[in-house]
């Protein structure tokens, strides 16, 4: 079956337009309510992994599609069986290797899928439904596992960490078996949650520590000038060591970027959210909302706007916006958040992200650059 593209020119009404132009892809059998479309973009082509369900919300294919971005062609489109489930699901992100020759497309929670697949011809290399490693009996009192894609080596790095300390898996993608794990035996906290794991650099922050640590858990000696106090949504490592943290109470957040013990925030008048962040790190995405507050029961919780910004990390400062609802799926026990793709190689700023409808939009963004 070939997926037909539909491209719609719009304007948008923002202080920050500079020539946009947006179109859609539209996604064969995706349904965004109960499985959101993972993607990753790479010099100029954006891959897309989903399920797809049949009238009783029943899966057992994941359909696999590649696109140029510049021609606004299909390149590839492939099904693929996968374990059976009923329901919503979640999936972690996916990821391209360092090379670009694989795809990697992970489920942790149960049945669990570890799925490589050919960015030439989207044919699968290998697959391993169950993960890699055997998981600590009391893992779900932290979390699920979460994948953090490929390292400089092409190993598939897992965070699998148990309610006393965290862990960190890698396997090697060429026969997908553990060549490293590590668990922060060193920290010596009873209560923590991880912000951020550079997978490059082997260390990890805290939420509400200051202290870097390795992943044995001991100190690196690297520390944040200053804390947030306020509710951390997350981070995401930048290439030269620094740290970009997003933070949100009530209708309100920051954005933070550390780097050599300094620190430079982005104040905001809504609840920033990690959405996801260009390759080299020049660009970062968030979905900032705002809400009335108060008890859930009251309706507190409803989300009254909803905005993707995307955030150069130098300032860090606002460079576009766009009215964007955040996207999720899978239920009390595994749930996932979508993330968008941002593309700067390009002659334009390309930001892909999914949507409620079975459609990727695709906003091309002319932004100027700095004199």
């Amino acid at each position: 079956m070939t997926m037909k593209w539909i491209m719609t020119a719009v304007v948008l009404s923002s202080s920050l337009c500079w020539g946009q132009a947006m179109y859609k892809i539209s996604l064969v059998k995706a349904q965004p309510e109960l499985a959101v479309p993972t993607i990753v973009a790479q010099n100029g082509v954006v891959y897309a992994a989903y399920r797809s369900f049949d009238l009783l919300h029943r899966s057992e294919q994941l359909q696999v599609a590649s696109y140029d971005l510049i021609s606004h062609k299909e390149l590839r489109h492939t099904t693929i069986s996968v374990p059976k489930v009923r329901g919503t699901r979640a999936s972690e992100k996916l990821a391209v290797s360092r090379d670009g020759e694989m795809l990697a497309y992970v489920e942790t929670g149960a049945p669990s899928l570890v799925l490589l697949i050919s960015t030439k011809d989207l044919s699968e290399k290998r697959r391993l439904e169950a993960l890699p490693y055997q998981e600590k009996p009391d893992r779900y009192e932290a979390g699920p596992s979460h994948f953090y894609g490929f390292d400089a080596e092409n190993n598939l790095c897992f965070q699998s960490s148990t309610a006393t300390e965290p862990r960190f898996v890698r396997a090697n993608s060429s026969d997908l078996k553990v060549v490293s794990d590590t668990e922060a035996s060193f920290l010596g906290k009873k209560i923590w949650t991880i912000m951020n794991w550079d997978t490059k650099t082997r260390r990890f922050w805290l939420e509400n520590d200051e202290k870097q640590y390795q992943e044995n858990g001991k100190p690196s000696g690297e520390e944040l000038s200053t804390l947030i106090p306020e509710l951390n949504k997350g981070a995401y490592s930048l290439d030269n060591g620094g740290l970009l943290g997003f933070y949100a109470m009530v209708s309100k957040g920051a954005v933070v970027r550390y780097e050599a013990h300094r620190n430079q925030t982005l104040e905001l008048p809504c609840s920033p959210s990690p959405y996801g962040i260009s390759s080299n790190g020049e660009y970062a995405g968030a979905v900032c909302i705002t809400q009335p507050g108060g008890l859930p029961e009251a309706g507190g919780d409803r989300v009254l706007t909803s905005e993707f910004l995307l955030i150069k990390s130098s300032g860090p400062t606002i460079v576009w916006r766009e009215k964007l609802a955040r996207l999720g799926a899978g239920d009390q026990g595994y749930y996932r958040w979508a993330s968008s793709s941002i593309e700067t190689d390009l002659e334009k700023t390309l930001v892909v992200t999914p949507m409620k409808s079975p459609d990727l939009a695709v906003y091309e963004i002319a932004i100027p650059q700095a004199k």
